[in-house]
């Protein structure tokens, strides 16, 4: 990402100071450094290849900092290359910055936020800009509260289930490309091209805007992938899982997601079964394994059955009781 982006995003409310020539620069890590002790002349381990944000401290510091010390942060802070610089609370960098930002084509940016909330809006943006990113053929749809990636052959009717699971309340977020990036810890987020974002395309009806028919209810600018579904035709030689017991999963950028195959015949009614399929998977999510418990169950009836035939041809044989012996003598 370059630090010109950052210019065109609201949240950030920067503008430009000095060193326009270096927007182009590239920022490569999703952290910031905050230079107060490189100001102070401490540059052992000093992370200048961040973005560079001065708050309240170093601005302070760099007004209180007499001629000397300020020629001498001039010269040796400016002999490294930074992405940009940052000066939050709109305060104005020293003049001394402004020419040596000039004359090093080092971005001076300013914002009127404060140190904090840039902080955490650079961090939300840029996270995004750099995360791992794919686009797959399919569609994209939150079902339930899931995101539910539909994939498939061209023409097997991906659109047409989605736009049925649309009709009975759902969500679109994505229709023929869908942009997924990892944002960490096995998080994908799916979302449109913003080309085509609300569109989706119908064969014998040709495009249509699913904000404009349905409203706004019936759309979802993005979404986490929760499970995948392929669809395919009806194939009498495979044998389709009709238990559920072992899950599959797909690799989406080193991401297991599960996934789940439904095979296309006349009178299957797919999007009740892609309803189902995700109301299965939350549930799966919260603990309740329909199919592994259906199975523990006969299983424990089974071993109970054996148990109980087995004791029915062998019957414990019963224990005579010993008779007491008698007293040698009577009562005296």
């Amino acid at each position: 990402m370059e630090p010109g982006k950052l210019l065109e995003n609201s949240e950030l409310g920067l503008r430009i100071l000095a060193g326009e020539n270096g927007l182009n620069r590239k920022i490569r890590n999703e952290d910031v450094n905050r230079p107060g002790l490189a100001l102070a002349g401490f540059y052992r381990n000093f992370a200048h290849d961040r973005l560079q944000v001065f708050g309240q401290g170093e601005f302070a510091y760099l007004l209180d900092c007499g001629g000397e010390v300020e020629g001498r942060i001039k010269d040796e802070f400016f002999s490294y290359e930074y992405p940009a610089l940052v000066f939050t609370h709109g305060n104005q960098p020293p003049s001394c910055f402004i020419k040596k930002s000039n004359e090093t084509d080092t971005p001076l940016l300013q914002t009127t936020l404060s140190t904090h909330d840039f902080i955490l809006n650079f961090n939300r943006i840029i996270t995004r800009a750099l995360a791992p990113q794919t686009s797959i053929h399919g569609v994209l749809i939150e079902v339930f509260g899931l995101g539910v990636l539909l994939l498939g052959p061209s023409g097997i009717g991906k659109s047409e289930t989605a736009l049925e699971l649309i009709e009975r309340g759902h969500r679109l977020v994505a229709d023929d490309m869908v942009h997924i990036r990892h944002m960490g810890k096995g998080e994908l987020i799916g979302e449109s091209d913003p080309m085509i974002e609300h569109h989706m395309e119908l064969r014998g009806i040709g495009i249509v805007n699913i904000k404009d028919l349905f409203g706004v209810g019936a759309i979802r600018k993005k979404v986490q992938v929760d499970l995948v579904v392929f669809l395919e035709d009806w194939k009498e030689d495979k044998e389709y899982d009709r238990l559920g017991i072992d899950e599959q999963t797909m690799e989406i950028l080193d991401v297991s997601i599960p996934s789940i195959t439904l095979p296309l015949r006349p009178g299957r009614n797919i999007p009740i079964l892609v309803e189902t399929a995700s109301m299965n998977h939350r549930s799966r999510r919260m603990g309740f394994h329909a199919a592994r418990s259906l199975s523990e169950r006969i299983h424990s009836r089974i071993s109970q059955q054996i148990t109980e035939d087995a004791e029915r041809e062998n019957p414990p044989k019963k224990e005579r009781k010993k008779a007491s012996p008698k007293p040698l003598m009577g009562p005296v």
